[in-house]
């Protein structure tokens, strides 16, 4: 159980520093920004394929025009950059910074709704002539040309687009969301490669060293409070539980991975290139060190295993901070109620051993002989 536990810490503690260089990233390449920009644009070009519009749609074939794909493009970036930068999205955050760029304005949004883009739809959209009913929407939204006419779409109506928007956000939503969290699992995976071959992160050695080391199993247990502590600053929640953003800086972020980065440098568990045994191991081979050298075949079989240790690793940190922090909290859990019941066990025979015995019983014992 102890050596579960702090194993499991261990995981924590480097599942964290992952996480932190990880959202470092995304917040610098605007990761989320990137999947929003995406999702509006394809929203556009479903709308507008939905109503075969020639311009997206052969009439004859029934197949793309690919012939205008430039032009369509530039057309859906329009929508969204107007869209993104309208000042009602940007004044919902402090902390996003003024620009008259429409393209860096985009940039600065995460998220945005459906009632949202309704409404910033609402106050773009224009009367249509001889019709004080019919609202459309700007011909720059739906025209290839750069002075197209919402005359020649008359599909691209106020009403038509709101019922599309609410008919299909979810699922581009939905959509989005899980290619965003896809691209974030290959970026944790490719950093805690990376940090594996970095800090030469043995998960077999580490766990052979907790298994031995009842000393090093208790100095990572004491930092339990406080790895636990940094998952909440960080935002890291157990598996299951909604997801939050961290209120962090990119300033608080980097404190917290110099934090983290010093729990595994005191573990002293072997974590690094200097201590490593792999190292000491090749030295041997070659008689650097007044140590037995081992032969080719044992080289090549403790390489190998070496080999294996940094793949367990890459593949215990690839399950996320969320896995290591539900894992974790049931362990101490685990441990708490197992010292509970031994407590509940031991008390009652420390009060029968405590207890005087009852008179008879002392006469007997005097009694009898020695």
């Amino acid at each position: 159980m102890e050596t579960a536990l702090a194993f499991a810490m261990i995981m924590l503690t480097a599942s964290l520093f992952v996480s932190a260089v990880v959202q470092v990233i995304v917040n610098v390449g605007r990761y989320r920004s990137c999947v929003l920009v995406h999702m509006l644009r394809s929203l556009m070009h479903g709308f507008r394929a939905f109503h075969r519009d020639p311009d997206v749609v052969d009439p004859a074939t029934g197949r793309p025009a690919h012939d205008a794909l430039a032009r369509n493009e530039a057309c859906e970036m329009r929508f969204v950059h107007e869209v993104l930068s309208d000042p009602v999205l940007h004044a919902r955050s402090a902390k996003l910074a003024y620009s008259s760029e429409p393209e860096r304005l985009a940039l600065l949004v995460e998220y945005i709704d459906a009632e949202d883009l309704i409404s910033i739809a609402t106050g773009a959209s224009v009367t249509a002539d001889g019709d004080g009913r019919e609202r459309l929407l700007p011909g720059r939204w739906v025209s290839c040309g750069q002075g197209g006419s919402s005359a020649t779409k008359r599909y691209a109506t106020l009403d038509q687009f709101s019922a599309y928007v609410r008919r299909w956000f979810p699922t581009l939503e939905g959509t989005a969301s899980q290619t965003f969290k896809e691209r974030v699992r290959r970026l944790t995976l490719l950093v805690a490669m990376m940090l594996v071959i970095l800090f030469n992160f043995d998960g077999f050695q580490v766990l052979a060293r907790l298994h031995q080391n009842g000393t090093a199993r208790a100095q990572v247990a004491a930092q339990a409070d406080t790895v636990m502590a940094t998952a909440g600053r960080l935002g890291e929640r157990p598996s299951g539980a909604p997801d939050e953003l961290p209120d962090t800086t990119p300033r608080e972020l980097g404190l917290e991975m110099q934090q983290t980065a010093t729990l595994l440098d005191e573990a002293n568990l072997g974590i690094g290139w200097q201590e490593s045994w792999i190292v000491k191991r090749f030295c041997a081979y070659r008689g650097d060190v007044l140590a037995p050298p081992p032969t080719a075949l044992q080289l090549l079989r403790d390489t190998l295993f070496w080999l294996a240790g940094l793949a367990f690793s890459c593949g215990m940190l690839s399950l996320g901070a969320p896995f290591w922090v539900t894992t974790c909290s049931r362990l101490i859990q685990m441990r708490n109620e197992v010292q509970h019941r031994k407590r509940q066990e031991v008390a009652p025979g420390v009060r029968a051993a405590s207890s005087p015995l009852p008179l008879p019983a002392r006469e007997r014992a005097a009694a009898r002989p020695s």
